[in-house]
């Protein structure tokens, strides 16, 4: 069985396993056969356990948050039945900001109980305004007038064009300014849309008039903003490469 070697830190002379100090310039010598000492830490790790608590607090922030505004919208809704039970003895003006006051709160409820549950906070903004649409017309005479020449369509082009946004948005690798231009078209197809929905239900004819200046406006400052951006990320990956 080979000895282990000691040298000196100091001076690299060769010395005695069993020798203490160098006996050339008497450094003390290090003995590396000893075992390490087990450090014993004073406090115990817990970073998951803060994190869950982040988590946590987070969590109750939104709900006293949604709590909170819930109360605030039903205030006004309260107030403003009251009053009209005590005018009108019936609830009839009334179921407007009723129905808007509730619409409110389920638009802003969603992102507030499901911010990581895409698919119910996509049903939480699409549904709700579909049905308040219905509700406003129905409250009108009783009757569907036009909710489904007009409103639906026009909640069917919204929703649908927000999804599309919001999944290019989602799969897109370098985010940036092309975000905001995908949004700007977004908005330009919307106009297109509404514009041509509402002109065939006027004039009972298929055209589209002031969407066009809005969707050439969205064309060309979204088209601007994606050259920014792939431009920018070009030189920036161009550089990267140069070391520059």
């Amino acid at each position: 069985m080979t000895e282990n070697k000691a040298f000196c830190s100091r001076c690299g002379v060769e010395v005695e396993p069993h020798k203490t100090k160098c006996p050339l310039c008497g450094t003390s010598i290090q003995q590396t056969d000893e075992e390490p000492t087990e450090y014993i830490k004073k406090y115990p790790d817990e970073p998951a356990i803060k994190t869950e608590k982040v988590g946590r607090t987070v969590k109750r922030k939104r709900i006293l948050i949604w709590e909170v505004i819930s109360v605030s919208l039903l205030i006004p809704l309260l107030i403003t039945l009251f009053i009209d039970l005590i005018v009108n003895k019936s609830v009839t003006w009334s179921l407007y900001p009723i129905s808007s006051l509730i619409l409110a709160w389920f638009v802003i409820s969603a992102p507030l109980l499901f911010p990581n549950k895409l698919p119910f906070l996509y049903l939480g903004e699409a549904l709700p305004p579909a049905i308040f649409l219905l509700v406003i017309d129905k409250i009108e005479d009783g009757q569907i007038n036009w909710f489904l020449d007009v409103g639906l369509p026009i909640e069917v082009i919204v929703a649908v064009i927000a999804a599309i946004v919001i999944i290019g948005s989602i799969k897109v690798k370098n985010k940036g300014m092309n975000i905001a231009a995908f949004i700007l078209f977004g908005i330009g197809i919307t106009c297109l849309g509404i514009d041509f929905v509402v002109t065939k239900h006027v004039t009972d004819s298929f055209g589209v008039n002031w969407s066009l200046y809005v969707i050439a406006s969205t064309v060309v400052i979204g088209g601007f903003l994606l050259y920014l951006h792939y431009r920018l990320m070009k030189n920036t990956k161009l550089q990267r490469k140069l070391q520059i």
